[in-house]
């Protein structure tokens, strides 16, 4: 869920935690996030996808992307979130004079090297002590190690095979799942249709979504159309009413209180932050 408040620059934080998980956090929001897991286990849902990572492992999620994550390790869990605006991205291209940090930043699982773990925790660490004692030049300091470490992702994912975080068969059923949910959203589409599409019963794909994507299926629907009426609210002059029922709201004020809910603004104050 997104917040006024929470339009973000520039961040990085340690989450930690024992035993297993479901965050029930922000779901989308306008600024990229990076997760390092430094120890444990989890699974995270980007988009349409489910991706199992382990120490050592890199998630990516672009800004406006539906995610949510399960720590699945009974032991500690311990990941490190980097966040940051597109536009910290835009500035950090123009440094390097390259596109490694925005059109390259896109959805997925990134496995650094185990001889090069170490040097991955040093590095997020400096960055975390700099963010929060925020000494002399510490925020430059911290783009410019936000800078190394998205070009060492990008040399890790060269010569890596795109895959989906080893996914099963239930991982990759509920992947069409999303897509079809994705592909229909504008419509008017009921939990019982979509089980039926699938030749499931609802009560069966309701239980087994949930479970593989944290999500209901009512939820991300509403989530989706919710992201996709931020997109248009900032990227077109269409109304409020003709955004809702371009997203699948057929209540303009039941889109209204929806939409607040999950976003901390009504939509037209929501229009007024571009």
């Amino acid at each position: 869920m997104e917040r006024k408040r929470r339009i973000v620059d520039f961040k990085i934080l340690k989450e930690s935690q024992i035993g297993q998980a479901r965050e029930e956090n922000e779901w989308f929001h306008r600024y990229h996030e990076l997760y390092y897991i430094a120890e444990g286990r989890c699974s995270v849902f980007i988009g349409q996808r489910t991706y199992r990572l382990q120490t050592g492992d890199f998630a990516l999620i672009p800004a406006g992307t539906l995610h949510k994550t399960d720590f699945t390790s009974h032991g500690q869990n311990t990941k490190y979130v980097i966040s940051f605006s597109p536009d910290t991205a835009q500035k950090i291209d123009a440094f390097l004079d390259t596109k490694v940090a925005e059109t390259e930043f896109r959805a997925g699982k990134i496995k650094a090297p185990v001889q090069r773990q170490e040097t991955i925790l040093l590095l997020v660490n400096r960055m975390l002590y700099e963010f929060e004692n925020q000494p002399a030049l510490g925020k430059s300091l911290c783009m410019a190690l936000l800078a190394e470490l998205l070009i060492s992702l990008h040399r890790y994912r060269e010569g890596q095979e795109e895959n989906d975080g080893n996914e099963d068969t239930a991982h990759s059923r509920m992947r069409e799942v999303a897509a079809y949910l994705s592909e229909h959203a504008g419509e008017q589409i009921t939990l019982t249709e979509v089980a039926a599409h699938f030749a499931v019963s609802p009560s069966h794909l309701s239980r087994v979504f949930h479970q593989e994507t944290g999500f209901g299926i009512r939820e991300y629907l509403i989530h989706y159309r919710i992201r996709q009426a931020c997109d248009l609210l900032l990227n077109s002059e269409l109304t409020v009413t003709q955004i809702a029922d371009r997203c699948g709201f057929s209540d303009s004020n039941y889109f209204g209180d929806a939409f607040k809910k999950a976003t901390g603004v009504s939509p037209r104050e929501y229009r007024k932050l571009s």
